[in-house]
């Protein structure tokens, strides 16, 4: 009876039905002859339900698909898992064939192991995978990026771990690496249409703190920040002479809210007079001086009082309270006192 039923899928419900009378047809004359009265197994009523009186199959047949599955993602990987030998450079190659023309042609369970892949691969393989993909669909072909932007809606999966893996490919360490502008705009846009790939962060305190490590496993590293922070730092120089004071904002806007979320997560391990060190030479932004100076106040955290993060050493400088020396910093715009919830949202501007 399977091989019926994978027959009858590729046809429309009109034939499907009558394949399904015809066969049953056969069926039952076959059992006549050896029984006077035939007994109806389970097999035939299900292609009856399932083709005539159109009831979609039950959920019984989903494990057969599922270890289909895991056979296909344990094939590619011993395709294309690296080795440590000379056939490697021959095996990324062909993987980075496979999955530029899976992104291509959209073939899901390509881009579905693709996925799985870059989630498990060392990081020296996956940006070697990132870099083919960029220069088939950033460089190569003018325009060819919306066929790579498009799939996000057939593997969001795979766009989260690509994201990943242009992230530590593009370190900003020199021209080369630097991302081109399409893939930017490309990325922002997934991002709008699915922010998953930064909730994350939101999500994290929670998991660390059920596995009692918030405040003491830090998934973003502190020296990663530091190029990333001068990079800022070089490009506001640069634009300064263009009168590009709201781009300047906006970007230092965003990374404040990063950083945010970073430390009241527990993602971002580091002290406040180290952020206060990293982003001193940085134009001055009201938001990122809030985030550098003011207290967050926490959930309620079994080893620590409230307001402090887990992870920062030194006390929480009072937002809002008159500082000992006011005329320190004659400069600096005061800001309004009032509590800083982590919980809660910077304002958002999109970008224009």
């Amino acid at each position: 009876m399977s091989d019926i039923r994978h027959s009858l899928l590729r046809r429309d419900a009109l034939s499907a039905a009558k394949e399904v009378l015809y066969h049953l047809d056969i069926y039952f004359s076959s059992q006549l002859q050896s029984a006077p009265l035939p007994i109806v197994d389970k097999g035939p009523v299900e292609l009856l339900e399932e083709f005539v009186f159109q009831v979609p199959k039950e959920r019984g047949a989903q494990p057969k698909e599922q270890t289909k599955d895991s056979v296909r993602q344990i094939i590619f990987s011993s395709l294309f898992s690296p080795q440590g030998n000379k056939a490697d450079d021959s095996r990324m190659s062909l993987l980075g064939k496979l999955v530029s023309m899976a992104v291509a042609v959209c073939r899901i369970p390509v881009l579905e192991c693709a996925a799985s892949w870059l989630q498990r691969t060392p990081v020296v393989y996956c940006v070697r995978l990132a870099r083919a993909l960029v220069d088939d669909y950033c460089c190569l072909v003018p325009g060819s990026v919306q066929t790579l932007k498009q799939t996000l809606s057939a593997s969001p999966r795979f766009c989260c771990q690509l994201v990943t893996s242009v992230t530590a490919l593009y370190d900003l360490s020199s021209d080369d690496l630097i991302p081109p502008l399409d893939l930017l705009e490309m990325i922002v846009s997934w991002i709008f249409e699915d922010p998953s790939v930064l909730q994350v962060l939101m999500m994290l305190q929670v998991h660390l703190t059920e596995k009692n490590l918030y405040g003491r496993l830090g998934l973003i590293l502190f020296d990663h920040m530091v190029p990333l922070v001068e990079e800022i730092n070089r490009l506001a120089d640069e634009l300064n002479p263009l009168n590009a004071s709201q781009e300047i904002e906006l970007a230092l806007d965003r990374l404040a809210q990063a950083l945010q979320v970073a430390m009241a997560s527990g993602a971002l391990l580091c002290t406040r007079d180290d952020l206060r060190t990293l982003c001193s030479r940085l134009p001055h932004n009201n938001l990122l001086q809030l985030v550098i100076s003011g207290p967050v106040q926490q959930a309620p955290h079994a080893a620590l009082p409230p307001g402090f993060y887990p992870h920062i050493h030194t006390p929480p400088l009072g937002y809002g309270a008159v500082p000992a020396h006011p005329a320190a910093h004659p400069a600096l715009p005061t800001h309004p006192g009032h509590t800083f919830m982590s919980g809660m949202t910077f304002p958002f501007r999109p970008i224009r």
